[in-house]
């Protein structure tokens, strides 16, 4: 997800999200319930399993028949 992305569909500044009030609003900003839970269990996760979990979400979106995205677009 790039900042931009996120800023343009929340009407959120990302400048001005490094508290945790303004993760909090960015979050709950998001829509569908399930969204949600799955960035609040992913805020706080290592670079590692943040990979990890982005690799389980493309293989999800194989087996859905969904197009791949680019994942070089962070």
């Amino acid at each position: 997800m790039d900042s931009e992305n996120v800023s343009a569909d929340t009407g959120v500044d990302l400048d001005c999200c490094t508290s945790e009030t303004a993760n909090s609003a960015i979050i709950c900003g998001l829509e569908p319930d399930s969204l949600v839970r799955l960035v609040q269990t992913a805020v706080g996760l290592p670079a590692e399993a943040l990979d990890r979990l982005a690799g389980v979400a493309d293989k999800l979106r194989a087996v859905e028949g969904l197009p791949q995205l680019d994942s070089t677009a962070d």
